[in-house]
């Protein structure tokens, strides 16, 4: 859970974004609360039979799933904490669209996870912004 000024996240119809690509669930909170975390699937109501069965099968993916998948479940997810870290410290809207731009960005320069944080990146995204702000005033 990360804490924003809750100015920067932008008012818009879904503040509940599942990152796909990242096995991440993203929510943006209207008060300046951001969650990322690992992408969890919703039950439907079934038995309790079927639900220890679920918890059992899972269990058992749980103890055969690899090292590195994990590792890079962790990662995704940090790789998205810092996005937001970098936004807020620039202070731009928060949005799902942005929030890509600057995951993507960040692994476009190969920057691992604690680089991000540092200027270089800061520095790009503010670039980006301003050629943004840009095009649109013409």
């Amino acid at each position: 859970m990360l804490t924003i000024p809750p100015y920067l996240v932008k008012i818009q119809r879904h503040h509940l974004h599942h990152l796909e690509q990242y096995g991440a669930d993203l929510i943006l909170g209207c008060k300046g609360f951001v969650w990322v975390g690992e992408h969890v699937k919703a039950m439907n109501s079934t038995t309790i039979e079927d639900q220890l069965n679920n918890s059992e099968q899972q269990l058992i993916k749980y103890k055969t799933t690899s090292k590195d998948m994990l590792q890079e479940s962790r990662q995704s997810r940090c790789r998205i904490a810092n996005a937001i870290h970098v936004l807020s410290s620039l202070g731009f809207a928060l949005t799902l669209e942005v929030t890509l731009e600057t995951i993507d960005l960040s692994s476009a320069l190969n920057l691992g996870i604690d680089e991000m944080l540092r200027s270089k990146l800061r520095v790009l995204d503010a670039e980006r912004e301003a050629e943004w702000r840009n095009s649109m005033t013409k």
